[in-house]
């Protein structure tokens, strides 16, 4: 597993409830337990990929092809930490980021 950020952007807000965790990774690397994933497709061509069984959030394809996994749905031992906070400038007004982890207005 790549190294863990969490993005405060609104899109991850509203989707997690509070921030999301997330490390990138090659899609072909995933094997989903799922019978079948499904997408909503965003209208700037981006992908998010969800159970559609439970709901839970489980990748973000960006339109340039990056691709991301909700670092919550592993159920192995990661291995990974939290290396940065992305997208501060629209973190939730009812929380502090006083960890000392690098902080990036967008993502770098």
């Amino acid at each position: 597993m790549g190294a863990v950020w969490s993005c405060h952007c609104s899109q991850c807000r509203k989707l997690s409830g509070h921030y999301a965790a997330s490390f990138d990774t090659e899609e072909e690397a995933m094997d989903w337990q799922a019978r079948h994933v499904a997408e909503h497709i965003t209208d700037g061509g981006s992908a998010r990929g969800f159970c559609p069984d439970c709901g839970s959030s489980l990748y973000f394809r960006a339109s340039d092809g990056s691709f991301s996994v909700e670092a919550g749905v592993i159920d192995n031992p990661t291995g990974g930490q939290i290396s940065q906070h992305i997208f501060v400038a629209d973190k939730g007004d009812y929380y502090t980021l006083d960890d000392g982890l690098p902080q990036a207005v967008g993502r770098d």
